[in-house]
């Protein structure tokens, strides 16, 4: 017998806004290291057996890498199969592709085209549930041509970019990108982490060091390798600028800055103040930063997701304190940067716990009413 207080939950569809379908064969041949190249990896005889021995005898740290690979050797379709396993039926998904081929990794078997080729071939398979994101690299040529074609022709539901493959946010090859973006209500996703292992391997310009002097605190440092420099890349104050330029621009910082950062921001002191200029200091906590850019009135549709970081339990009670918050309730995002997580956590794990842990209203806003917002946009309308 129900309960006569029990009420149905409500008929809503969840929105998982980060994750990626891409495999092996997306990835730079160096993308792990010059060791153990992708394309051996993937000609491996009885490699899903391997990583499972691997996994066995090497111990936990190698069993984070090794499920990353594990899920990287699988075939899109396969990886997307596992995937909606772990959610209810209809669950949309936004896998964001990433455009691998200027981050100095060596080249990917299936170039980045190739890679986009076969997103859209199993959004086709799956219309109403895949909602793919383009990468756009600024060095790439025709960028803005990609990005249009793949939004209008592709329907392509946003944009992606990863800076620290190698650009900065400001770059000036990414104006027309975001004016049509702002334009059209499109959403931009952008990696905003301080450091992991995707990172530019080139040889770093005189021109980029000189630039990062920009961001207080970088003096002293020009000598940083490349993935210690990559957060200069990632740093948020790159994106107070593409705002002043394009105030209504639609932008998720994925990863709200990081699990490391929510730890600092919860253990540590702010710095006393911001810098004489009004930016932020580089010191200054990547959670702190990220959330004054939300609370900006200036700027109206700056989201974060909290893909990859969230997976710590300690931190969901400040998840929940952001989600009561007037200021922040409506920016945040739902988003488990499947299969990135797997090294870490499992993906039923991390969305049964956390919906636990948060009210039906708090859960839902984050999993459909922001989704739904950020998503909307003038070419595709409702998503």
């Amino acid at each position: 017998m129900n309960s006569p207080s029990a009420t149905p939950a409500p008929d809503y569809t969840i929105y998982n806004c980060h994750l990626h379908l891409f495999s092996v064969e997306h990835i730079p041949r160096n993308f792990l290291n010059k060791w153990i190249p992708t394309d051996v990896v993937k000609r491996l005889p009885e490699k899903q057996r391997l990583m499972r021995l691997l996994q066995k005898v090497g111990g936990s740290k190698f069993d984070r890498y090794a499920a990353f690979i594990y899920s990287a050797l699988k075939e899109p379709e396969d990886i997307f199969d596992e995937l909606c396993a772990y959610y209810p039926q209809g669950t949309k998904f936004v896998p964001l592709s990433i455009d691998f081929d200027y981050m100095g990794a060596g080249q990917p078997i299936k170039p980045f085209l190739e890679q986009l080729k076969d997103l859209s071939a199993l959004r086709d398979k799956f219309p109403t549930q895949i909602l793919p994101f383009v990468g756009v690299d600024p060095r790439r040529p025709d960028v803005v041509q990609l990005v249009r074609h793949y939004i209008e022709n592709e329907k392509y539901a946003g944009i992606k970019l990863y800076p620290s493959l190698g650009f900065f946010p400001d770059d000036e090859r990414l104006k027309e990108v975001y004016a049509y973006a702002e334009a059209h209500g499109i959403p931009v996703t952008t990696h905003c982490i301080p450091k992991n292992q995707n990172y530019y391997r080139g040889k770093m310009s005189h021109a980029d060091r000189e630039k990062a002097r920009i961001v207080q605190g970088q003096a002293g440092e020009q000598g940083a390798g490349n993935k210690d420099f990559a957060q200069y890349y990632n740093h948020p104050y790159w994106w107070s600028r593409v705002l002043e330029q394009f105030p209504r621009l639609k932008l998720n910082l994925a990863h709200f800055g990081g699990k490391d950062e929510w730890n600092k921001y919860l253990d540590e002191p702010p710095l006393k103040k911001e810098s004489e200029s009004g930016g932020y200091p580089f010191r200054q906590n990547w959670f702190y930063q990220i959330r004054k850019l939300i609370e900006n009135e200036a700027w109206p549709n700056v989201y974060a997701d909290i893909s990859f970081t969230v997976f710590d339990a300690r931190l969901y009670p400040l998840l929940k304190t952001m989600i009561a918050f007037e200021k922040t309730r409506d920016y945040i995002l739902f988003g488990s940067d499947f299969y990135m997580l797997q090294k870490d956590y499992r993906e039923r794990r991390f969305g049964i716990e956390m919906r636990g842990y948060l009210s039906d209203d708090f859960y839902w806003q984050i999993a459909y009413h922001n989704p739904r917002r950020f998503l909307h946009n003038a070419v595709h309308g409702v998503i």
